[in-house]
Order: C-alpha cells, then structure tokens, then sequence
C-alpha cells in the first residue's frame, strides 16, 4: 500500500484515528477466551496444536517496498536462492543477476526509484490533450483500457494541479508497456521504504523463541523479498512481475500490502494472479486504508476479474480490526462485503523495523501478512492442502461477530460485521488449524 496510507500508532490521534490500547504488544497473537482481546489464538495453537508436530517449510514472498535483509530477527528465516550468488552474474540463467534473496523492480545499474508520483497523475498527463478536447469525462472510447479510473472532474483537476516527474526513467529505464521486457531492476532490497515490507516481513516470519524482539506467526518459513512498491503508487507492471518472479522462484503465499486507486495496466496483473493461480499460489491482499466501500470504489489489486466479474479462486482481501468490542473495526480500514473477504488484527500491531528497531504500526499493511502468517502456518503443518483449501479453511473458520460494530468514517453508524466483510468475521489461527487436520485427513 503506498506508504500515504500506513499509520504509525503515535501518528494516529494525529490522523483523527481513534487509537486502541491493546493490553499487550503482542496482543494479535493472543486468543479472545484466554486474553480478552480478538486476537487469532496463534500463541494458543502453538501451545495445544502443535507441540508434537513437526513443519515443512513454506516459502512466503513479500512484494512491498523492500525489506532490510541485516534485521536480527529477519536474516535466519530469509529466503535464499542457492543457485546465486552476490554479485553482478546471473549463475541461475534465471535472467535477475545475483538475486539472493529476491528481486528489487524499482532499481537500476546506478540507483534505486524511491520517490513516485500517483497513478491517476501519470494517466493525465499521458492522456492530457485527449483530456483538453472534452468537457466533462472522458469518453470510455478514448482510454479503452483505463476503466478503472473513475475520471471525475475533481479528480482530473487535482491531476492537473501537479506535474509529474518521470522517477521511473531515470533509474529503471525498462520498456513499461512491454512485459516481455522483464530482466530490469537489481537485487538490492534496501532501497527506501523498506521500513514497511520489513515490518510486514517480521509480522510474518521473525525468529520465534530467539529472544529477540518479537515473534513471526510462522515458524518454518522463508522470506522472498520483491520490491514494486516506492513512496507513491507502485506500477502495475512490477506488480505482475513481481508475482511471476515469485511463483517461477517457489513461493507458495505472496503478501501484497499495497493498493491504489487505479490500475491502468490491469490485465497485466489480472495475468499475474491467473499464473499465480493456475501454480497454486495464494495471494494475500490489503483492502485499502481509506475507510471506504470497495465494492464501489475498487482498490486495485482487487480479486475481480474485468471479464464476466469473475472472481479469483486464490486471493483473500483483508480489512483491518482491533483489540477491543469498542474499536473493533479499525477507523481506516477499507470494507464491502463483496470484495472484502476477512478482517485480522491490524491495530498497533508489533514488529520489525530496520536497522535491528521494533515498533507497533497500523494499517491494512499489517492486517493482511497476519493472514499471511497463518496461511504460511497452515500449509507448514498440512502441506498436502492447496492454495483454494487453506483460502477457504481461513474464511470458514473466522471468528464471527454477532454485534454491532461501527461502520469506518460513517459519524458512528452501527452495523453488521456481514455489511462490511463477505465472512462476518475475524480471521482464527486457531480454529483453522483444527479445520486443517481434519480436512489434510480426508484429502489424502
């Protein structure tokens, strides 16, 4: 998610977001009968499902904005392509040249894309004198392919009120409409922001039971670092791309803490997710963190496809929740009970931060690699389930909210969870593993 909609916990009174106290700093690893608070019970299925069993080791890929591959608790459980080696050669014939522990899609020969402009801007001024010719919209004739711009007239002059500037060129310097051109970028993930996917990493896969600063939910897994996300909105080619690098390099989870309002190269990362799909990979998703209906007003990546709005079979879409009954539904977090398929702790939420740094942060962001961390905990335990099971043993299993909670950026309103998400519920470690057992007997 660009970095615009990622809330620090100090920063949120800030914001105008109403900030959650949780009892502890670990709080979305805790369980509503032991802890009182609506965490995902990991810490409880570790203690009473999983002492006896023994994990296969999951490969989980983190497309974000980089991740900081010295963190203390991040280097044991990094993904390692042993067929590479630092450097300048690509030894693998894989065609990215000594990608170690992944792929960065916003770096050149000299430097790294930090700075981007937003999407709607970039379209604009693309399409500025088709723009000048008409008052009012555009017609849907002349920008075939942008139908997932709502091209309003405020929108359009918020566009014209900054130029953009070409960041991308500069550094990346790829043929962008080409994606048969796809051996750009280099191996480097700690280009800025990459305090973001690092934090996302740890909310995964720190080191359990180190003794350093937290614990990841996953306990036998590895880390793929693919940076496509700068400070603005990433472009949807180094999505789709970043997906195929994850998929053709084993990954069998890729989180996606991202989104944006636009998504003019949709089909490219529409192609993605199908390959991603068609491998068994499943794909973990941010709804977004503008308090808004995504069911009319998409996030992009959404899981509908553009033709017959048909669905994908491997992606789950995350809003964000709290501790408590009062602040369940987190202020920010983006819903629709079309498109929104769960809800998972995102509420100052701890974890990793460069530079061996711990710190709480809130957002979608963090909401979704929780679902992550328990898909990769799922299918560690039960690694005959696929991508289409262990997605439905998640959403099956949720804990269901029986009470009214409150619409995001609604003045108050109360509503039922079922209004905001397609499950009604909070995502449950716990009682997905039980789910897990017995689905993994009769699948054999």
């Amino acid at each position: 998610m660009k970095l615009l909609l990622i809330f620090m916990a100090t920063l949120m009174p800030v914001l105008g977001i109403a900030q959650q106290q949780p009892p502890q700093q670990h709080w979305h690893l805790q369980s509503r009968d032991a802890d009182q608070v609506y965490g995902t019970g990991v810490l409880k299925a570790y203690d009473e499902l999983l002492k006896d069993k023994n994990p296969t080791t999951v490969v989980v890929a983190i497309l974000d904005g980089g991740i900081d591959t010295l963190h203390e608790d991040l280097q044991a459980n990094l993904w390692r392509n042993t067929n590479e080696r630092y450097g300048i050669e690509d030894i693998d014939g894989n065609g990215y040249k000594g990608d170690v522990h992944g792929w960065n899609f916003l770096g050149g020969t000299s430097g790294q894309v930090t700075n981007e402009s937003v999407e709607y801007q970039r379209v604009y001024y693309r399409y500025k004198d088709r723009f000048s010719r008409h008052k009012g919209p555009v017609r849907k004739k002349d920008l075939q392919h942008y139908r997932s711009w709502l091209l309003s007239k405020s929108l359009l002059k918020k566009a014209d009120s900054v130029p953009p500037v070409d960041y991308r060129g500069k550094e990346v310097k790829d043929d962008y409409f080409n994606i048969k051109d796809r051996f750009y970028g280099n191996s480097n993930l700690m280009g800025d922001p990459y305090f973001h996917g690092t934090h996302v990493a740890g909310i995964i896969g720190a080191g359990r039971g180190n003794e350093k600063g937290m614990d990841g939910i996953a306990n036998a897994v590895k880390l793929m670092g693919i940076r496509v996300v700068p400070n603005g909105d990433e472009h949807d080619k180094d999505v789709a791309l970043g997906i195929r690098y994850a998929v053709d390099n084993g990954a069998h989870i890729i989180n996606m803490s991202f989104g944006k309002r636009v998504s003019p190269e949709r089909k490219m990362v529409e192609d993605a997710i199908r390959y991603a799909e068609s491998k068994g990979v499943l794909l973990i998703n941010a709804a977004g963190n503008d308090g808004a209906d995504v069911d009319s007003l998409p996030n992009y990546p959404t899981p509908f496809y553009m033709k017959a709005n048909k669905r994908a079979s491997n992606m789950i879409t995350v809003g964000a929740s709290g501790a408590t009954e009062a602040g369940l539904i987190a202020a920010f977090s983006n819903y629709g009970d079309q498109t929104v398929d769960v809800f998972a702790p995102g509420v100052s939420i701890y974890s990793t931060l460069p530079e061996n740094k711990y710190s709480p942060l809130s957002g979608t962001s963090m909401a979704t690699p929780v679902v992550a961390g328990i898909a990769a905990l799922i299918k560690s335990y039960y690694p005959n389930l696929t991508a289409k099971q262990i997605k439905s043993i998640i959403e099956q299993t949720v804990t269901k909210i029986n009470f009214p909670v409150t619409k995001p950026k609604s003045g108050g309103e109360k509503v039922a969870m079922t209004e905001l998400c397609r499950t009604g519920g909070i995502v449950n470690a716990y009682d997905a593993l039980l789910m897990a057992e017995r689905k993994s007997k009769t699948s054999k």
